[in-house]
């Protein structure tokens, strides 16, 4: 039959809800990053810390199990505030390999190969890009951080009795918050640097770059401006000072040096502003059109 023979009619079939159009790009995000072995293989390395932390909370209150290997766990080591946030930072470290691997191509592509003009052709704002996007990482951190650092508690907690839960029930909080800190930094940062930067190789340098090289640079403006304010800029360290205070830890149980010199605001405002800062350089770079100059 000729083509202009042809009726044709508006589409008619269910349509996909308005609040969850972001999740198609996080199914097909999960999708691409799970085609890597390699990506899989450590996404299951990532789980290791918290089995072994479920082992250790288990064989710290079973008798039996010390007898049967031999050893006496007495006081050596406790279930408390500094456990928990030796546990999460491990977590986030490897978290951060895994943002830093992952992270920058999910984005970059779209930008080399000028396909986020037509995302944003769909019925799909910037602002659901992003989610879509930042979801797939939020998923990913939240499942090794967080999730299972509150499940250790909440297993210790029904180990412990005595009300142990109850009484550290503010532990449970500063997990999720210095969490979802976490993560809203790394996934912001990450996703703003493959914005700009298209080579995935080159933004996942600079995403190690931003965490390993600006604390020695800023170490280096302190010394020479004779101040303290070039702290702002190492995000391990304020990050160091943001989770102490929300795990209750007195100085005393830090390495690092000085670190109650710096005000505990200050931290705050260096990694909101990160944030922020993220988000400014996404919102620019994130559009519906390109104009190419030459």
């Amino acid at each position: 039959m000729a083509v202009y023979k042809r009726t044709y009619k508006a589409y008619r079939g269910a349509m996909t809800p308005t609040w969850s159009r972001f999740t198609v790009l996080s199914r097909y995000g999960f999708s691409t990053l799970f085609e890597s072995r390699l990506f899989t293989a450590y996404t299951v390395v990532c789980i290791v810390p918290f089995l072994i932390g479920l082992a250790f909370i288990y064989l710290m209150h079973s008798s039996a199990a010390q007898a049967l290997l031999g050893v006496r766990m007495g006081n050596v080591l406790e279930v408390n505030n500094k456990w928990f946030l030796n546990f999460l930072a491990v977590e986030s470290w490897m978290g951060f390999v895994l943002t830093a691997w992952g992270a920058p191509g999910m984005i970059s592509k779209d930008f080399a190969n000028s396909s986020i003009q037509l995302y944003l052709s769909r019925p799909l704002s910037r602002a659901e890009y992003l989610v879509g996007k930042v979801s797939v990482l939020a998923s990913l951190l939240s499942l090794t951080t967080w999730i299972p650092a509150l499940i250790l508690f909440g297993i210790h907690a029904g180990l412990q009795g005595d009300g142990w839960g109850w009484k550290n029930l503010w532990m449970a909080g500063s997990i999720f918050v210095g969490c979802m800190l976490w993560i809203a930094l790394i996934s912001l940062l990450a996703m703003a640097i493959g914005v700009w930067v298209r080579w995935r190789i080159a933004a996942t340098a600079l995403l190690f770059a931003t965490f390993f090289l600006l604390p020695a640079f800023s170490e280096v403006m302190n010394l020479v401006l004779r101040t303290k304010w070039g702290r702002l800029l190492d995000l391990p360290y304020v990050i160091v000072i943001v989770w102490r205070h929300l795990f209750r830890i007195e100085p005393a149980g830090f390495s690092r040096t000085n670190v109650d010199s710096f005000p505990l605001w200050a931290a705050w405002m260096s990694v909101l502003a990160f944030c922020a800062f993220s988000v400014f350089l996404l919102n620019t770079r994130l559009k519906a059109r390109e104009v190419s100059r030459g």
